[in-house]
């Protein structure tokens, strides 16, 4: 595991972190920026508005904390301002340890009752986050005890006794859970184990945390927030524990399986919300969750995303293009867009769809159940995979329309790109989606085939009404979604959170 240098320990004699004084100073406020699965190693809407605001906000020092999956190297996409270092790197599922001597306390033995603790604080309805806290700073003082911990027979047996005791809870909001085989509790004990490996990773001084997402991204800020007190901001752009129970009713995997990371989901963005000092959603409709599941209003605060338009637009070219930018993603439902395509070329000859964007890692095998539905729908007549373009508005700018068909969104930077180039848009009513386009696109159920068919036909059908979309949208994106707008509203909420961290 590639880890950042260690940090100057804030502890007093006891062996507790002592609670840091905030004052200001004239050097420029570091952040942390812990970032999952995006930021700086995959193309994306999340990398997008990262880098937009990294490169956008250089009276902060940004420190870049990545969390990868896979025991491999990772070549950067985007390239980082000189404001703005790589500190480490977190990488799932590698076999390599953290350096032996950032271990403390080496003289006792490994906390075998770990496993344990981390299932009933994260598994359970109603885990305990002052427990989860507990554990987790017990990683990173501890770090090379982890394996040692896990290794033990009681430390099973243990796991095994808390994870019936979560199985039997009965709560009148959480459905019964299913029956569990040893093969999904020990493919449980393993993701547990890694989220102990995690938090045990040291983090750099910095003046604020930066988390991007309700889910691993939130475990080195937890432990950091907990030593030495430093505010934490939590952006989120899709709602997480959503997102993630799409993903299990949707996964082939068992009903064991889909409980247990949906579970594993909601733990850890209660987590998330619990230690946030503000939850800034990118749109009013991820607030709304938020607040259903129990964050504090007074701590939400809407940042809604934002661009950097040109002053001038092309007109269509009207070439019957139908163009999609974005990963292949089960979230992005490809395969709903490919029905779309096959209904649409019945519809209006000559039509040509093209989806812009590599699958996202972890997903090349729903990447090659696309490619294998395209064949079955014979839609390789009329549909494209194009791979990885370096020119998104380019090949916006040679559409006709803009197809999104996902099933979670935000407040998708793709929609606001296609607009800034006046080209109309057919999306699902999903996330921020439909405030975005009210009044210049065309917005359809999730997964209805025959109304995203029929938007996209009329539009293409109707070259004036789709430019006059296309013009709106425009508009609205210099009127309501800038970058201006994005990047002030950070600044000033970086600038209330990120002051330096000093011991009393």
């Amino acid at each position: 595991m590639s880890t950042a240098q260690p940090p100057t320990w804030l502890e007093g004699a006891g062996g507790k972190a002592r609670r840091a004084t905030k004052v200001r100073r004239a050097r420029r406020p570091r952040i942390l920026m812990t970032t999952e699965g995006t930021y700086p190693y995959a193309v994306g809407g999340v990398s997008s508005w990262c880098d937009l605001l990294i490169g956008g906000l250089p009276e902060f020092d940004w420190q870049i904390l990545p969390i990868m999956a896979g025991d491999r190297r990772h070549s950067a996409i985007f390239k980082l301002p000189s404001h703005a270092a790589l500190v480490g790197q977190i990488e799932l599922w590698s076999e390599q340890m953290p350096r032996p001597d950032w271990t403390v306390n080496a003289d006792r033995g490994a906390r075998e009752s770990l496993p344990a603790e981390l299932v009933r604080a994260l598994i359970g309805w109603e885990g305990s986050h002052d427990a989860l806290v507990d554990v987790l700073v017990s990683c990173r003082r501890r770090p090379n005890d982890v394996r040692r911990a896990f290794r033990g027979a009681s430390a099973w047996e243990a796991f095994l006794g808390a994870l019936d005791d979560v199985l039997a809870e009965r709560h009148p909001d959480a459905g019964p859970a299913p029956e569990l085989d040893v093969v999904e509790a020990a493919r449980l004990y393993q993701t547990i184990y890694w989220i102990a490996r995690t938090a045990g990773v040291p983090t750099p001084q910095t003046d604020l945390l930066h988390v991007t997402a309700a889910g691993w991204a939130v475990i080195p800020a937890l432990v950091h927030k907990q030593l030495f007190g430093t505010d934490m901001l939590l952006t989120e752009h899709g709602v997480y524990v959503r997102e993630a129970y799409l993903a299990a009713a949707r996964s082939p995997s068992s009903g064991g399986d889909r409980f247990l990371a949906s579970r594993l989901a909601r733990g850890l963005s209660r987590a998330a919300y619990a230690a946030a000092d503000v939850v800034a959603p990118v749109t009013e409709a991820n607030a709304t969750w938020e607040r259903g599941l129990g964050v504090d209003p007074r701590k939400i605060r809407v940042i809604q995303n934002g661009i950097e338009a040109p002053a001038s637009y092309s007109d269509p070219p009207g070439n019957l293009k139908v163009v999609s930018v974005g990963r292949i993603d089960p979230l992005k439902d490809v395969q709903t867009m490919l029905r779309v395509a096959v209904e649409v070329s019945r519809r209006v000859p000559g039509v040509c769809f093209e989806y812009w964007g590599p699958a996202t890692e972890g997903q090349e095998a729903y990447a090659r159940a696309c490619q294998e539905l395209s064949r079955r729908l014979g839609a390789e007549k009329c549909f494209r995979f194009m791979g990885r373009t370096t020119d998104p508005h380019g090949v916006v700018r040679d559409a006709d329309v803009v197809l999104m068909t996902s099933i979670s969104e935000g407040l998708p930077m793709s929609i606001l790109e296609a607009m800034a180039q006046a080209r109309p848009v057919v999306a699902t009513a999903v996330g921020g989606v439909p405030e975005v386009l009210r009044g210049c696109g065309i917005v359809s159920p999730p997964g209805d085939v025959h109304a995203i068919a029929t938007g996209v036909a009329t539009l293409l059908r109707n070259p004036e009404l789709a430019a006059r979309l296309g013009q709106r949208g425009f508009a609205r994106v210099h009127r309501v979604y800038t970058q201006k707008a994005c990047l002030g509203g950070y600044r000033d909420l970086l600038g209330e959170l990120a002051t330096t961290d000093v011991a009393a």
